[in-house]
């Protein structure tokens, strides 16, 4: 039950004013109160909208004060000035005014036909019974049908003067203008007027008095949606709701119409105490001005002038037409069929340009003249066109003709399009081609054929002659000849004005570009694609070399004779089966002339047959030469005389190996032999060198015994004589060794004797040595022949006591001829020549071998007494090594010699010819223990300067190495790892040179150094890391898009660029490290620079998260890879190997010639084509939205594919791995 605010007025209440308000009812009363009570309490306070029952549905509640039909109360509400009105009144009042007045008097008479309509109306007007409340309507509404609709007719059959179009901006002024006049006008509504107009809304229209909605509509929205999901019992529930709530808003919208329509009459506004409504968003509309009534009667006017198409010579033309050329065609279909099939190319060529020909002739002999004639026997039909003197102008009869042009040009058109018609059914009747199965059945071809064409044989295929190319020429030149032989047809003004010149006195007819001229000829070449299958696939290893190489494979392999056999067979027999197929093969477009074809596979065949026996004659010639051969050398290489024991030996064994094993071998290759033979008499003609082979072969097997005896005798007798030579050749050798033996006892009792003499001791010890060493040859050789014969090897034991005994007195003689020599040189000779180091280590290496010597030679006095002279001599030399070591000391100064003279007490300045006499002169050895410190500082300061003069001497020839940047000028550094090493190690050593306490003579010149090295070696790595930063963001920055994208990091790299080329192209002029890497200032701008790239790598890395973060597929992509994609924006084709990484089923796009993607491909080549083609020339220059777009049409395609039960049905277990 509703509550009444106790605020109301009667201003809330019903309509009737007079009427009071019900009072409450007592509290005796029952707690329910009636229905016709809450009723009227209802309505009191919300009258209502619509009568609650009525003869109609949706009848507003003001209709039951009035007596109206139906008609009377529809839309009565939008010219509330004729809402009174009713129609039978109306009728009565348009009764009189039917009157029927010719189009043209009513323009005349215009103001009088005006006027007598007028009159009767408003009398009529006045003898109907209205009411005086409704005057001021019925007022309104005789003014709006005294405006007789012929008045309008009249009026508007003149043409006023055309108002100039309004701007948009000025009919955008005019509607704001009216829309805040009608916001002036009309109040904004209270909270009340929104509270009750929402009640109204919702409870002032029963859904019963609605008509509901058609099921034409659902049928039209369920046509808009895929029919698997409104079949989906996953949707279903969704469906269900969204159907309701269609439903809902269809009610919702028409009752909010039915309210604002009632809300229309401010009567009804006045009881539903509903002062304002809401206004309706404005909805603003610009038009273009529509001037085109004059342009309508320019129209009507030139057609009247102009058209011609109604002119009674174009019937007289068609009927021509259709009486005796409509069955004319260019190509007659049943004439060729009806004719000799199959053509050979030029016939069939020769008869299309004959029919061709014909039709043109009728064309122009017969059909052009007869027009002709015609338009001469009804020149009164045109002849008014024509000028009629000759200063008017002919352009009528020119507009005529041409329209005639036209029509006749189409009636050429419709034999051309006819002609190509037929000339497709033609073609069309070998539609089915020849996709035959096998086996191919002569009797399925029954329909003649059109061509017939020969097949050849072009290794290594079958070629057709003509081509299949040739033979599609031939057809689509039979379409161009129909079109060819259709133009330069005169028109017929050319016969009836022979005087009349120009380039355009001919009919037009089909251009060869025309789409229906392409769509004959795609459907003809259609049916000639059907028809290329060829028969002879069963013999295309005889064309395409496989045959050839399995007989290849067979040669290469070894088979037995029986192999041979079988495979020629199977040749012959391949051969037969060739040689009895068809000459001729009917198939369904095409006959094949298969004669040429069939004898050359029959000859590769026999070729293949014929190279099988080929190889047999020529493996038995190359055997049986071999055999034959190996006969000879072995006859021969028994029978040489031996030169010696080991050839003696050698041919004996070989004797014998022939004899036992080599023969029986020859003998199984003579069975071999026999049954190849036996082979070759059945399958091969055997040239008159090869019989005669044959026979020598199998005569050598008793020729070689016999050659064989023989031999054995003579080497027999050889072997005898060989061991008695050897018998005195070792009696010779023992004698020889016994004189060495002697010569070697004189050398026991020499002692001590001049130089000279000892020269020649040492002579004759060396002519012993050589004498023993050709003895030990000897001796081997000896061995060697007793093994080869077979005897007991010799010793010779006096041979190895000669060589042991020979060595002490060698080393003794040889020592004491050195020492007496050398000891003169070391002691005389200038000191700068002599090397103190080496001669040390020569005295001890004597000292020890005289030392050995006297040990061993303790037995034999006078070598003894020798050796310990000698090596006494050289223990007095050794006392000297010292004071060689101070003066022979490279490093010595004259510091140094200073500080010695400051000891010695006298000047000591060396020269040329200073030697070590001169030293021991000064007294050296008094003071050996003040002078050898002075002696080892030098050396430690001459070892520095050597160490430091060898590290510069090292840098002076070493340069960088640089290579050329990719295709330009630049230069880069390479191969820096030598020079790299070299700093370090250098660095190393001259920081240690600087902490020796010997460093004082050179250590500003070392310090300076370790500067420089140190110098040197911190540019080359600001240098490397600079040029290892600038190879990775050059290509990076030299792309316009991203530059564009990043300004501040393209600005600074601009910067860091201009340093790095100045510095390369200053490197380069001078390449040597030590002046390259030490340019003015270089150290500074590759600082800065790094500096200016660490900033530049942040924001690019920056950057390059943004891009992921976009497409978050580019995380499964490397920085490098991700830059080379965003800066390839002009070709799309660069991103293709990327797409591996980020998609992993997509191999690569698929693009048509105009860059566009059509489809995706996966690593198996596997093809799925998009259902919405992408443009990459819309996404800006950037990848970016291409990528994005074909991860989304891939999604939309695996979408479009599967529907969700049918992916589900045999993929179960992704839908348990999903939960």
């Amino acid at each position: 039950m509703l509550e009444i605010p106790k605020s109301d007025s009667i201003h809330h209440m019903s309509r009737c004013q007079r009427r009071p308000e019900l009072p409450p009812l007592p509290a005796s009363a029952n707690e329910e109160p009636s229905e016709v009570y809450q009723t009227v309490m209802s309505h009191s306070f919300y009258p209502p909208l619509m009568q609650r029952t009525s003869w109609t549905l949706a009848a507003p509640f003001k209709e039951q004060h009035h007596h109206r039909g139906p008609s009377d109360c529809i839309a009565n509400n939008y010219s509330l000035t004729a809402q009174d009105l009713k129609l039978k009144d109306l009728l009565k009042v348009y009764q009189p005014v039917t009157i029927s007045v010719p189009r043209k008097r009513v323009t005349q008479e215009f103001p009088s036909a005006t006027k007598s309509s007028a009159e009767p109306e408003k009398k009529k007007m006045k003898s109907l019974p209205i009411d005086k409340t409704d005057h001021t309507r019925t007022k309104s509404a005789h003014k709006t049908l005294t405006s007789s609709p012929r008045k309008k007719e009249v009026m508007t059959s003149e043409t006023p003067p055309g108002s100039r179009p309004a701007s948009p901006e000025e009919q955008i002024n005019v509607m704001l203008q009216k829309e805040m006049e009608i916001e002036r006008k009309e109040a904004k509504p209270s909270k009340s007027d929104l509270e009750r107009y929402d009640y109204y809304l919702t409870h002032g229209i029963r859904k019963d008095m609605i008509a509901p909605e058609e099921d034409e509509v659902m049928v039209r929205i369920s046509k808009l949606i895929p029919s698997t999901l409104l079949m989906s019992p996953f949707l279903e529930p969704l469906v269900n709701t969204l159907m309701e709530e269609k439903e809902s808003y269809y009610y919702n919208s028409l009752m909010k119409s039915i309210v604002d329509y009632i809300l229309m009459d401010p009567e009804e506004k006045k009881r539903l105490f509903i002062e304002s409504t809401p206004r309706l968003f404005p909805q603003r509309a610009i038009r273009a001005p529509v001037p085109w009534h004059g342009a309508y009667k320019s129209a009507k006017k030139w057609n009247e002038e102009h058209l011609h198409t109604v002119n009674p010579m174009v019937l007289i033309l068609e009927q021509l037409w259709f009486e005796e050329f409509r069955d004319l065609r260019f190509v007659r279909k049943a004439e060729l069929l009806a004719g000799k099939l199959p053509l050979q190319p030029q016939e069939y060529q020769d008869v299309i340009w004959k029919h061709c020909m014909e039709a043109r002739q009728v064309l122009l002999s017969k059909w052009i003249p007869t027009c002709a004639q015609l338009f001469v026997s009804q020149k009164e039909q045109w002849i008014h066109f024509a000028p009629r003197s000759d200063y008017d102008s002919s352009r009528n009869i020119e507009e005529f003709f041409a329209s005639i042009a036209s029509f006749m040009s189409l009636q050429l058109r419709e034999l051309v399009i006819k002609s190509l018609e037929d000339l497709v059914s033609f073609f069309m009747i070998h539609k089915d081609g020849n996709d035959f199965e096998e086996p191919y059945q002569e009797m399925e071809f029954f329909v003649p054929q059109l061509i017939m064409i020969k097949l050849e044989v072009s290794e290594p295929v079958i070629i057709f002659n003509p081509s299949f190319d040739d033979c599609w020429e031939l057809i689509h030149n039979s379409f161009l000849e129909i079109i060819e032989n259709s133009k330069r047809i005169p028109k017929v003004e050319s016969f009836l004005f022979p005087e009349l010149k120009g380039y355009n006195l001919v009919l037009g007819t089909v251009n060869p570009e025309e789409k229906l001229v392409s769509d004959y000829v795609d459907q003809a070449f259609q049916v000639y694609r059907k028809n290329q299958v060829g028969p002879h696939k069963k013999y295309d290893d005889l064309l395409d070399n496989t045959a050839e190489q399995s007989i290849t494979a067979f040669l290469k392999e070894n088979h037995e004779i029986d192999d041979f056999v079988m495979k020629i067979n199977s040749i012959k027999k391949r051969k037969n089966e060739i040689a009895s197929m068809h000459i001729s093969v009917p198939l369904a477009m095409f006959c094949l002339d298969t004669m040429a074809l069939n004898y050359d596979l029959c000859e590769r065949a026999q070729n293949l047959k014929d190279r099988l026996i080929q190889y047999q004659v020529d493996v038995n010639r190359d055997t049986n030469a071999s055999i034959c051969h190996q006969y000879s050398s072995i006859a021969e290489k028994v029978s040489e005389i031996p030169a010696n024991t080991e050839e003696l030996v050698s041919l004996i064994a070989f004797l014998r190996k022939s004899s036992d094993v080599t023969v029986f071998k020859l003998r199984r290759q003579l069975r071999d032999a026999a049954e190849r033979l036996e082979f070759l008499m059945d399958f091969a003609d055997l040239p008159h060198e090869d019989i005669k082979l044959n026979s020598t072969l199998f005569l050598w097997p008793d020729q070689i015994e016999d050659v064989f005896e023989n031999s054995r005798n003579l080497l027999m007798s050889k072997r005898d004589q060989a061991e008695v030579d050897l018998f005195k050749r070792c009696l010779e050798f023992e004698s020889k060794l016994e004189s060495y033996n002697k010569e070697l006892e004189g050398f026991r009792k020499r002692e001590v004797m001049s130089t000279e003499e000892m020269k020649n001791n040492v002579e004759k010890l060396n002519e012993l040595s050589k004498n023993l060493d050709q003895a030990l040859v000897e001796f081997e050789l000896i061995n060697k022949e007793e093994e080869l014969l077979g005897k007991e090897k010799s010793t010779f034991p006096l041979l190895q006591t000669v060589m042991t005994n020979k060595v002490p007195y060698e080393q003794l003689w040889v020592t004491t001829y050195e020492f007496s020599i050398k000891s003169e040189e070391w002691m005389n000779g200038p000191l700068f020549v002599l090397n103190a180091e080496e001669i040390a280590e020569e005295i001890g290496n004597m000292w020890r071998t005289m030392y050995k010597l006297t040990k061993t030679l303790a037995d034999i006095p006078a070598p003894r007494r020798l050796a310990e002279n000698v090596r006494m001599k050289i223990d007095k030399f050794k006392q000297h090594i010292p004071i060689l070591n101070i003066s022979c000391n490279p490093g010595m100064k004259d510091r140094h010699w200073q500080q010695i003279s400051e000891i010695v007490g006298c000047e000591i300045k060396p020269t040329d010819t200073t030697c070590l006499a001169n030293m021991l002169e000064y007294g050296f050895s008094k003071f050996i223990d003040k002078l050898e410190p002075i002696g080892a500082t030098a050396s430690k300061e001459y070892s520095l300067e050597k160490n430091l003069e060898k590290m510069k001497s090292e840098w002076v020839n070493m340069t960088f190495s640089f290579s050329k940047y990719r295709d330009t000028d630049m230069s880069i550094l390479c191969a820096v790892d030598d020079i790299q090493l070299l700093l370090d190690d250098h660095v190393i050593k001259t920081q240690t040179m600087c902490g020796s306490p010997f460093i004082k003579p050179i250590e500003t010149e070392c310090r300076k150094w370790e500067e420089k090295l140190v110098r040197v070696q911190d540019t080359l790595d600001a240098w490397l890391k600079c040029q290892a930063t600038w190879l990775y963001l050059e290509p990076i920055f030299s792309s316009e898009d991203i530059t564009a994208q990043m300004p501040e990091e393209g600005r600074k790299f601009a910067i860091v660029d201009g340093y790095w080329k100045s510095l390369m192209s200053q490197a380069v002029k001078d390449p040597r490290v030590l002046m390259a890497a030490d340019q003015p200032r270089m150290a500074e701008k590759l600082q800065e620079a790094n500096t200016l790239l660490e900033d530049i790598q942040r924001g690019l890395n920056d950057y390059l998260e943004k891009k992921r973060l976009f497409f978050p597929r580019f995380f499964f992509l490397s920085n490098d890879e991700l830059l080379e994609i965003l800066s390839e924006t002009k070709d799309p084709l660069r991103v293709q190997p990327h797409l591996k990484k980020c998609f992993e089923g997509i191999a690569r796009l698929e693009f048509t010639d105009d860059l566009e993607i059509v489809g995706m491909i996966s690593s198996e080549k596997e093809t799925v084509p998009f259902k919405q083609i992408i443009y990459p020339a819309q996404a800006k220059a950037s990848p970016l939205p291409m990528l994005a777009l074909s991860s989304q049409r891939a999604e939309q395609r695996q979408r479009h594919c599967f529907g969700l039960r049918t992916w589900l049905s045999p993929w179960g277990g992704h839908g348990g791995s999903t939960a």
